[in-house]
């Protein structure tokens, strides 16, 4: 770590419940933040930016509002079973519906969010450090991601609800159907309506890219400032090395007990091994043999078995906890220096009395 000078940044995978890798370093990491400057030490003091995807912008939100690594962690611990009740695929194939209903969850995250504003209307403007959130918007057929209003040009997203923007990115297709919401700018009747946002697994299951994207070009922080931690969720890393095995409709899209949908499985754990390349690359050049030219620190463990994104049995949790533990307990060396400064509060842009 180079100081005072550098701009740190903390990318967090999508994963579903896997969420519980990365809540669980997070958890360990700010206990050596409280260690070292008190009870009221929070995650957000320390990243300069947070960029999550899916339950990753769950977390994300969270650390951004102030939210302690341990509510979170404690969020997916004792609701997942809330969050992904027992399912019938027939059924909601049938129906044409998807897997489960996001009444819970969008409960929870009120509960959980609706601490960090006197209103309990607590939206994007109250991150206490610069977000990026990314969704894909099937209503205009493009991509978006939700951000704080640390630039000038940034003026619509702070007013959206922090609730709103983390069922969007979470929207995983087939467990959730798109989202679609409402809500008012702050202090004015200025209403708007954002249609059919899905998951932004499909598009940045790995958000560390777009976190550097918005240092290096948005932002301006030269390259040799960036610190930046990017969190898995865990990778499968889908292998099939049956040549003439059927792999058909039925073994891409229809999930096992034990296993989740393949094609989903796939797209987004090559998604993210790519983006880790593209990481590599850019910090070391070609074949990753040069100097750093920034600081890029990858925490992730290949499973030994698949988990599904809506797992909900203890002993999954309790694996899923203890494999964020181990994870911590290699790298915490590397991890603690994120702790040496507290961040400068960022700027907002936007014009909000």
């Amino acid at each position: 770590m180079k100081g005072n000078g550098t701009f740190k940044i903390l990318s967090i995978d999508g994963g579903g419940i896997r969420g519980i890798i990365p809540a669980k370093i997070l958890c360990d990491l700010e206990e050596e933040a409280i260690k070292k400057d008190g009870p009221n030490a929070r995650l957000c003091d320390y990243f300069d930016l947070i960029c999550g995807t899916s339950t990753g912008g769950i977390i994300a939100i969270g650390l951004a509002l102030g939210m302690t690594a341990k509510e979170i962690l404690d969020l997916y611990m004792e609701h997942a079973k809330e969050i992904f009740p027992s399912k019938s695929i027939i059924s909601a194939v049938l129906r044409n519906k998807s897997f489960y209903n996001r009444e819970c969850l969008a409960n929870l995250l009120k509960e959980n969010y609706g601490k960090f504003s006197r209103s309990k209307d607590t939206r994007i403007f109250h991150c206490k450090t610069r977000l990026c959130i990314p969704a894909y918007d099937l209503d205009k057929g493009s991509v978006h991601v939700y951000k704080t209003d640390h630039l000038p040009q940034y003026h619509r997203d702070c007013h959206i609800p922090a609730v709103d923007v983390a069922l969007a990115t979470a929207a995983a297709p087939v467990y959730f159907s798109p989202y679609t919401f409402s809500y008012n700018d702050i202090n004015t009747t200025n209403r708007n309506t954002i249609l059919n946002n899905v998951d932004g697994g499909v598009l940045a299951n790995n958000p560390s890219l777009i976190g550097l994207t918005e240092a290096l070009f948005c932002i301006g922080h030269p390259i040799d400032n960036i610190e930046l931690l990017s969190l898995g969720t865990g990778s499968i890393n889908l292998k099939e090395k049956k040549a003439k095995k059927k792999m058909g409709a039925r073994y891409w899209l229809y999930p096992g007990r034990k296993q989740g949908l393949r094609i989903y499985e796939l797209m987004s754990s090559a998604q993210s091994i790519y983006i880790d390349n593209m990481m590599k690359i850019s910090c070391k050049g070609p074949g990753c043999s040069s100097y750093n030219r920034f600081n890029y620190i990858r925490i992730q463990k290949e499973l030994d078995y698949n988990i599904p994104l809506d797992a909900t049995d203890d002993d999954i949790l309790t694996s899923l906890s203890s494999i964020g533990q181990e994870l911590y307990k290699e790298n915490g060396e590397k991890l603690r220096p994120f702790l040496n400064n507290k961040i400068t509060s960022y700027k907002h842009f936007a014009n909000i009395k």
